[in-house]
């Protein structure tokens, strides 16, 4: 299970420093009216996101700060996989450890957020707390208010979640079939735009291009334009090298002749020279050859000349008006056949995504119909089961429904949910978020956490004002309501009546006090002597009484508490105070 484990408020109205640290089940604030017991909840507000001003900065503080240390390792089933999701979609740290950090500062100029150590938006914050705490009381963050919240509960108890996630799917679906369609009619051509993509492909096309024939065609036609000055200049070479009086082999061949006197006295090396020079001189002879061939078939062709070059311009034509390469060229040529082809088979094409959008929507509607079936068949047995856990907790004669209504077709289905509250006898059913008191909500949203308990995935939920207007039999239900959702869930609870804070697994008191004309709200973890005397001031008794005393230690002894409940964790501190 995921908890919140410690908080920390520095400069926070009248606080300088406090940390309070809290237990994994049942937690309970009390003290007297005025006191200041919802400091805890307007801090963890503060880390959901909520709107706060310069005006809560402690006086003479340049800025406060609130932060919070919750666990969402493995344990916490698939909370930690849609944590992590969430924090890799806003670009900060995943958890290490499993440890979540949140962290907000409040500054004359403004408001900055972190999570884990990393800058992070309001938005994001109030992400993270949609996923990790509930908070139910006269505030913000009452998601049984929220009508999309009313569904997800619905479906959360008729264990519709593969149902949904295929509806959500078949939407999608819709949504890109509809996309296709809208773009195909957008793709539309004119007479005068279809006629001159026509001749541009076939243009294109009857030229006939291929790849490095610009190069080729280059070469060509600077062969021909220089014919005269080639055979000028290969001929001059052929003569000097071999056919003048002068030429290289008639040299080459005087050197030979005096190599091979040189070999018939001194045969070990003059044989070696003598050899490489021969070579030497048949080498130029092939190449004084080879010269003349070139020279004798060199052929100028006027015609073909001016076909080259009325070829090469060609190419050149093509690449000013459709690229500048051959690829270029070849990439046009394919997109508008493509998009002539799609004109001419526009009907067809339009026909057949038509066609595919319709079934897309049919099956969109089969996933919608099945969902609806399953919530109209699960809308009863959770509205029973609400009015059940409404009568133990006080409402003796309140009557709840649910109305599952057609809504547009959606990505979670096409239904509206609407929780319906008459708290009394003989009063209409209205809106939940008509008629109810914050009080009434906060018992109303008991009953739906105890109903929904092993469905619900938050796993932080702070209640305040739970006992308003309720007492005696009420009292102890409601506690033994909070104690079963502790089970499975965090639970803070703020209030007023002894019944529910003897249930408490770790008990905080919240005092005010007046020192040096100022004053301050202390926090404190109570040990098992200081929590039967703080139980029996909410009894009612005066100070010292015995007999609230021995009921106060009754009320624990019934709770299962009836030693010391608390020692303070390693590293763990308590300074300053907080404001009333």
């Amino acid at each position: 299970m995921a908890v919140l484990q410690t908080l920390h408020i520095r400069n926070l109205a009248l606080v300088t420093e406090l940390e309070v640290d809290f237990s994994p089940g049942f937690n309970v604030v009390t003290g007297e009216t005025g006191a200041g017991k919802s400091l805890v909840l307007g801090a963890v507000q503060m880390l959901l996101g909520a709107r706060v001003g310069p005006d809560v900065i402690r006086r003479g503080a340049a800025q406060c700060e609130v932060s919070a240390h919750l666990c969402v390792g493995p344990a916490a089933g698939v909370l930690p996989d849609a944590v992590g999701a969430l924090l890799a979609a806003a670009g900060v740290a995943p958890c290490e450890d499993g440890q979540l950090v949140l962290r907000r500062v409040i500054s004359a100029s403004g408001s900055r957020a972190y999570v884990n150590g990393s800058a992070a938006t309001a938005a994001t914050l109030r992400d993270l707390g949609s996923l990790l705490v509930d908070v139910h009381g006269p505030h913000e963050h009452q998601s049984l208010l929220r009508p999309h919240c009313q569904l997800e509960l619905l479906d959360a108890f008729a264990g519709l979640g593969e149902g949904r996630a295929g509806c959500a799917q078949a939407a999608a679906r819709v949504t890109e079939a509809e996309r296709e369609l809208a773009a195909a009619e957008q793709e539309t051509l004119s007479d005068e735009e279809a006629e001159l993509l026509a001749f541009q492909v076939d243009e294109i096309s009857r030229a006939g291009l291929e790849e490095g024939e610009e190069e080729r065609l280059v070469a060509q036609h600077r062969r021909a334009s220089n014919a005269q000055r080639l055979i000028r200049l290969a001929d001059a070479c052929r003569l000097g090298l071999a056919e003048s009086e002068t030429s290289l082999l008639d040299r080459l061949g005087h050197f030979v002749r005096l190599l091979q006197e040189l070999e018939s006295i001194d045969r070990e090396h003059g044989a070696a020279f003598a050899e490489r020079l021969g070579l030497l001189a048949e080498q130029v002879r092939d190449v004084a050859t080879d010269l003349g061939s070139y020279v004798e078939g060199f052929e100028v062709d006027p015609a073909a000349c001016a076909q080259t070059e009325e070829r090469l311009e060609l190419v050149l034509k093509l690449k000013r008006k459709y690229g500048p390469t051959y690829a270029a060229i070849a990439a046009r040529l394919a997109d508008q056949r493509c998009r002539l082809e799609q004109h001419r088979s526009r009907g067809t094409r339009l026909q057949q995504l038509a066609a595919a959008l319709a079934v897309r929507r049919d099956e969109h509607l089969d996933a919608c119909s099945q969902l609806s079936r399953g919530r109209q068949q699960a809308a009863g047995a959770l509205a029973a089961g609400i009015v059940g856990k409404l009568h133990r907790l006080g409402f003796s004669h309140a009557g709840f429904e649910l109305r599952v209504a057609p809504a547009p077709a959606g990505p979670r289905g096409a239904d509206q949910v609407e929780f319906l509250f008459a708290p009394n006898a003989g009063e209409a059913m209205l809106p939940l978020r008509q008629c109810a008191s914050s009080g009434e909500m906060a018992r109303v949203m008991l009953a739906v956490k105890t109903v929904l308990t092993e469905a619900d995935q938050v796993p932080v939920l702070i209640f305040d004002e739970v006992d308003a207007n309720i007492g005696g039999r009420t009292a102890v239900t409601v506690a033994e309501e909070l104690v079963a959702i502790a089970r499975r869930h965090q639970v803070l609870s703020i209030t007023h009546l002894p019944q529910i804070a003897a249930a408490g697994e770790r008990h905080f008191l919240v005092s005010k006090h007046v020192q040096d004309e100022r004053t301050t709200t202390t926090m404190s973890p109570l040990g098992q002597a200081d929590r039967e005397q703080e139980i029996a001031r909410m009894l009612g008794a005066a100070a010292g009484s015995q007999v609230a005393l021995t009921h106060a230690r009754e009320m624990l002894a019934a709770a299962g508490i009836a030693a010391p409940v608390h020692r303070r964790p390693a590293g763990s501190r308590q300074t300053g105070a907080v404001p009333s």
